[in-house]
C-alpha cells in the first residue's frame, strides 16, 4: 500500500490524495517528524527537499506533486485524470501551475495574516484587500476556464479539478472566499 508522507493543511498533499481517492487506490499517511528530529534521517534519504508530499511506493519514494500527480496517472490510469487531447491536457496542467504557484501564495499570505498575526490594523487591512483583488482575479480566471460544465476537463472529474479544490477551500477557510465576493459585488 502506498504511504503518503504528508501535513494535513497543505494543498499540494491535498491534490495527490483527491487524485488516489479518484482513482480508488488505498494509501497510509504519516507525517514527517523533522522539527523534532526522529524521522529527518528517514526523511532526507526519502526527499532532500525535507517536503510534502512525498510519496513512497514500495522501495519507491517520489517528492513534488505535480511529479507525484503524473507517476498516480501512469501507475494508475483508470479512471484517467487527464483528459485526452493534448489541448486539454496542456489546459489541464496550467491550471496546476497558477493553482500551485499564484493561488497559493495568496492563501499562504492570508494565513500569514489571520492565523500568525504577521500584519495588524491597516497594514493588514490593506494587504487583505489586496488578496481579495487577486482572488477574485483567480477565480475569474479559473470560471472562464471551466465555463458550463460541470468540471474543468469537461463530463468528468480529473487533473485540474484536484488542483483547484484545495485552493478554493483554503480560501474559504481563511475567510478570503467571502473576501472576493464582496470585492467583485462592490466593484
Amino acid at each position: 500500500m502506498p504511504i503518503i508522507y504528508e501535513h494535513p493543511l497543505s494543498p499540494y498533499v491535498q491534490k495527490v490524495k483527491i487524485a488516489l481517492g479518484e482513482k480508488n487506490v488505498p494509501f497510509e499517511t504519516r507525517m514527517p517528524d523533522i522539527i523534532g528530529g526522529s524521522d529527518l534521517d528517514t526523511f532526507v534519504a526519502l526527499n532532500p527537499r525535507l517536503e510534502v508530499p512525498t510519496l513512497i511506493d514500495g522501495d519507491d519514494a517520489i517528492f513534488d506533486s505535480t511529479i507525484i500527480m503524473e507517476y498516480v496517472e501512469e501507475r494508475w490510469p483508470t479512471p484517467p485524470l487527464l483528459p485526452a487531447a493534448p489541448v486539454a491536457r496542456a489546459r489541464a496542467r496550467m491550471i496546476e501551475e497558477v493553482c500551485d504557484t499564484y493561488y497559493e501564495a495568496i492563501n499562504w499570505g492570508v494565513m500569514e495574516i489571520r492565523a500568525f498575526q504577521r500584519a495588524t490594523g491597516d497594514a493588514a487591512d490593506r494587504l487583505l484587500a489586496r488578496a481579495s483583488e487577486q482572488i477574485v482575479g483567480v477565480q475569474a480566471w479559473l470560471a472562464r476556464h471551466l465555463g458550463a460544465g460541470p468540471f474543468f476537463g469537461g463530463a468528468t472529474f480529473g487533473w485540474a479539478d484536484c488542483a483547484v479544490a484545495p485552493y478554493v477551500h483554503a480560501s474559504a477557510m481563511f475567510g478570503t472566499a467571502s473576501l472576493a465576493t464582496a470585492a467583485s459585488v462592490a466593484s
